[in-house]
């Protein structure tokens, strides 16, 4: 990992929960300094919560408005950017997602795995998937900070309560963005984040409390886009539509202007939708209620409807790119290579390349010549210390194929996963709006997660030729891995499900078709395949290895249920964690301690 100015990431990796302790938002929000005895800034406390959506303004009141928040909002763009490794105010970056992604939540969904220990850049050890580094695993909450540092002090301007759907859309953005933080390491400080808290002590909300607010939020927010769109007056929805995807610059489609704001209120209810699937096993009849709410109301449905980062729209490429294929600092997973090894996935071929030369290190005649095959690195592996170095046999495994991979959209919300969700949620009896078989095909259609536009037509050909023979797979194709460098037993997958559906088949079995379908499909998402590994058990990968590495928590044939709060110093931050952190969460601070939602009973 080559970083110049590894010094800002890793403190805020590490410093994690202090930031909003320690510092003060400037004023107008476009930038923040320190406080000290002599110098106390204002800081307004809006009350975030509250859209007030009917408010009537003229043109004239809209332009001086706009005015005042226009720095605040250029800036929460900065945060809109920052939930998906963002920095700085700029596009995703390759060190910033890694810190987000990279380092934990991709190994512990088997997409990918680290080739080495050392970063001789930055002085991180990571042994292996499941080991902490204390500079390393509050990347996610860093990024967290960055997004909410930017969108925060927009969001309690008194002006933007006369502007309902500017606040609105990054209240949007802000829950998002806590919602993964949430379901990475569980209790934060939510509610005194949003509201512009600046000094301890900070008291953190339990998942439950936060998983409300943020669907309560939502339904503020659908209300408020849904009289947007039947009341308000020509000139204010062609301004309004301008500005926000300028500051935005989301939707995969938008270029200079949204067409209408429907698209951000189905992104809400698919957000809503998701959370309700999440919360499926802990309170079931919410989860139906919150479901069949969200579909009703409007999820997204076309392509044109998702929400993610494109090289169009951005200016800026994949950061998977320059990660695993020039610092050499992630691999496949052999628990991906396994799932689309059981079904000959086209995915396989035309996302990932194949291997270079890989030593065994017990006999070489058994050693892997480049070219060979696609493969990937077991989860848990001891892999070895260089980084790029060709004594380091890990190194050979397979990177991503950059000519499809390097202008793919980093995904907010996709059309397939909502299609999954709902196929879900019609195989649980929820009115979905169609059949499971429905929604599941259409995933499965809809799964490519290559650039959607007319200049990867032909990269999107080719899966679509292959997908009506995909869905007639009868049963899984037999698997075993074995481990080229000779460190590692073989494994043989236990998947034996096949692609076609069966409305004959139990509930049970037509949960692991969809889950498996929506793992092979949310690649890179690696958050909610893990999310979906925790509280489903599918798709069925193999154990990771060396658990002993984790933080003394875990078992072997388990998983990771989260990360620890990140390391902190600083005593106050320490006192809060202490006092309301590990109450709210319920259980110790360790790996596998279960999140409110990640209950441990049968799926139906």
């Amino acid at each position: 990992m080559k970083l110049k100015n590894i010094g800002k990431v890793l403190a805020l990796s590490v410093a994690g929960f202090m930031l909003h302790s320690c510092l003060d938002f400037d004023v107008t929000g476009a930038e923040f300094n320190s406080t000290t005895k002599n110098e106390k800034k204002v800081v307004r406390q809006g009350k975030v919560d509250s859209i007030n959506y009917k408010v009537s303004i003229t043109e004239d009141q809209y332009n001086k408005l706009y005015a005042k928040v226009e720095t605040n909002l250029k800036t929460a763009l900065g945060g809109v950017y920052a939930i998906r490794g963002g920095k700085n105010g700029a596009p995703p970056v390759s060190h910033a997602y890694q810190y987000l992604s990279t380092f934990y939540q991709d190994a512990f969904a088997q997409y990918g795995v680290i080739p080495h220990v050392n970063y001789p850049y930055s002085g991180i050890n990571i042994v292996s998937s499941t080991a902490i580094d204390q500079k390393a695993y509050g990347g996610a909450y860093g990024q967290l900070q960055m997004a909410t540092k930017a969108m925060v002090p927009l969001l309690n301007m008194e002006e933007v309560d006369s502007l309902p759907e500017v606040k609105a859309t990054y209240l949007l953005f802000f829950d998002y963005a806590c919602l993964e933080s949430v379901d990475n390491y569980g209790p934060m400080p939510y509610q005194d984040i949003k509201t512009n808290k600046q000094e301890h002590p900070f008291t953190y909300d339990d998942v439950e409390t936060i998983y409300n607010s943020i669907e309560a939020n939502i339904d503020t927010i659908v209300k408020c886009y849904e009289y947007y769109e039947a009341n308000r007056p020509a000139w204010y929805k062609t301004l309004m539509q301008q500005q926000l995807a300028a500051n935005t610059k989301c939707n995969t489609y938008a270029q200079g202007s949204y067409p209408d704001l429907g698209i951000l209120k189905r992104f809400a209810n698919s957000l809503k939708l998701r959370m309700a699937m999440h919360i499926v096993k802990v309170n079931p009849d919410k989860a139906k209620k919150w479901a069949e709410e969200a579909v009703a109301s409007g999820v997204i449905e076309q392509e044109d409807q998702e929400i993610g980062f494109i090289t169009a729209v951005t200016g800026n490429g994949n950061p998977m790119i320059e990660l695993w294929n020039s610092w050499s600092d992630m691999r496949l997973g052999a628990g991906y290579e396994q799932v689309l090894r059981a079904f000959n996935h086209p995915f396989l071929e035309m996302l990932f390349e194949k291997n270079s030369r890989i030593a065994n290190v017990k006999d070489d005649s058994k050693s892997l010549e480049a070219g060979t095959k696609v493969c990937g690195i077991l989860a848990g592996a001891h892999v070895g210390q260089e980084q790029g170095s060709s004594s380091n046999p890990y190194n050979g495994f397979s990177q991503l194929n950059q000519k499809a991979m390097g202008n793919a959209p980093l995904y907010l919300m996709k059309l397939s996963e909502v299609c999954f969700l709902r196929a879900e949620g019609a195989v649980r009896g929820w009115n979905m709006g169609g059949s499971a078989q429905q929604f599941y095909e259409q995933g499965i259609r809809e799964a490519n997660v290559l650039d959607r536009t007319q200049q990867h037509r032909k990269l999107r050909k080719m899966y679509e030729n292959a997908v009506d023979d995909y869905l007639k797979i009868e049963s899984a194709t037999p698997f075993t891995y074995v481990d080229p460098t000779g460190n590692d037993a073989d494994r043989v997958s236990e998947i034996t499900v096949g692609v076609k559906w069966n409305e004959s088949d139990d509930r049970e079995v037509k949960l692991e078709k969809i889950i498996t379908q929506k793992y092979i499909a949310g690649f890179p998402n690696s958050l909610e395949a893990w999310t979906d590994l925790r509280r489903t058990g599918y798709p069925r990968l193999f154990n990771i290895l060396n658990m002993a590495d984790g933080d003394g928590s875990l078992v072997q044939g388990g998983m990771v249920h989260r990360l620890p709060f990140p390391g902190s110093s600083d005593a106050a931050t320490l006192k809060e964690i202490n006092e309301t952190g590990l109450k709210a969460l319920g259980g110790a601070d360790k790996q596998a301690t279960r999140l409110w939602w990640d209950v441990n009973k049968p799926n139906f």
